[in-house]
């Protein structure tokens, strides 16, 4: 057979091919399930305790089972597949089983030059609604650009946004500094389609942000007036605002409270110490831990005891709370634990730290002994984590 006519029966068999495709007996008549459906792992908790980890630079979120420090599965989330959204800290509606994430952009701001020429505008943030079973969205609601941390009330089912715009803190006038807290009341509305995002115009570049036992305050770090605001989270009127520690310059970006939230814990950036306070209307200042390096995200884990991440140099201290006085330090190799931005304690007393990394490759979350800080396992997640919401069982 000649190569022509090999060629000729070759297309005699997909034309054939494809008419039988497009036939009427085809099958596709009685098709009825979801052309496109999503085929991603899905988290069923089934009794485990489950850590969700947004990576900011890879735009996913990683679902770990905690118990068994293992790797679940890390799915994409996000309004688009082109740019980088940004996703930073998964907080936990688990009545609704929803969690909630800020987008962030955080490679679309405009440079101030551009901003004084007019004609550009920041990207809006967003905070989407995700299915905890499988991390599809449920929902979005827009929020300010520069959308940086959420927290969520299980008492009052509240969500508060901030935005931490450092264009934004450059303006000439202190009033048009401030920026924006969000408050979304019910959080669950995100998913329905039917949010309303209530802006309170509150300081100059706002970082983390907390509620207190019963909702009805708001706590947020001001980073760019040094201070700690109060916020009534249903009339959105500011009750205080204090100082974030007894430095003359303090620098306010982590704060948590403790598991009964009755005090709260602010990372101070400048003064290298973790302030403690009351949680009153007009917080108090109970006491001051001077840490190494540049204090993030700190946890009690023990009515006594409070864990400090710090950077620069990258490493962790456990503190007596009544007095003060360090009782261990550690410092980590950049393979062990690079940037350590977050502790959390779990219902079964269990310490874990996440480890940002350099933000260009993966990070992870470790597991430490709480009384050595010994790292005892480690779990690889994507690139840029900070922070980690806990599903319990």
């Amino acid at each position: 057979m000649s190569r022509k006519q090999r060629c000729q029966r070759c297309l005699l068999v997909a034309v054939t091919a494809l008419a039988m495709g497009c036939s009427g007996s085809s099958s596709d008549e009685n098709f009825s399930g979801v052309a496109y459906p999503k085929r991603g792992p899905t988290f069923e908790a089934a009794g485990r305790r489950l850590g969700y980890v947004a990576n900011r630079n890879s735009d996913t979120v990683s679902v770990l089972d905690l118990d068994a420090m293992a790797l679940l599965g890390s799915v994409p989330v996000g309004r688009g597949p082109v740019d980088i959204d940004g996703p930073r800290h998964v907080v936990i509606d688990a009545e609704n089983g929803l969690g909630y994430v800020a987008l962030s952009y955080p490679f679309s701001i405009p440079s101030p030059h551009q901003l004084t020429q007019g004609g550009v505008t920041q990207r809006s943030g967003y905070v989407e609604a995700l299915n905890l079973l499988d991390l599809s969205e449920a929902g979005e609601v827009r929020v300010d650009p520069n959308a940086t941390d959420v927290a969520f009330s299980p008492a009052t089912g509240r969500l508060a946004v901030t935005h931490m715009d450092l264009l934004l803190a450059l303006a000439a006038d202190p009033d048009a500094r401030r920026a924006n807290l969000v408050l979304v009341d019910p959080a669950r509305s995100i998913a329905s389609s039917s949010a309303t995002a209530n802006r309170v115009k509150l300081c100059s570049a706002p970082a983390a942000v907390a509620f207190d036992g019963d909702g009805a305050r708001v706590f947020v770090a001001c980073t760019g007036e040094d201070t700690v605001s109060v916020v009534d989270s249903q009339s959105g009127e500011v009750l205080s605002s204090v100082p974030a520690g007894d430095s003359l310059v303090n620098k306010p970006y982590a704060l948590v409270t403790d598991p009964a939230r009755e005090r709260l814990l602010v990372g101070n950036q400048v003064s290298y110490a973790v302030s403690i306070f009351d949680m009153n209307d007009s917080p108090n200042l109970l006491n001051t831990l001077h840490v190494l390096g540049v204090p993030m995200f700190p946890a009690l884990i023990s009515e006594g005891v409070v864990a400090v991440p710090f950077q620069n140099p990258s490493g962790a201290s456990l503190f007596d709370v009544s007095t003060g006085k360090e009782l261990v330090q550690v410092v980590f190799s950049e393979t062990d634990c690079a940037n350590p931005a977050e502790f959390s304690v779990t219902g079964d007393s269990r310490l874990r730290l996440v480890c940002e990394g350099d933000h260009y490759h993966p990070g992870a979350v470790i597991e430490l002994n709480p009384e050595t800080l010994a790292i005892t396992a480690s779990v690889s997640v994507e690139l840029y984590p900070e922070r980690m919401g806990v599903l319990e069982p």
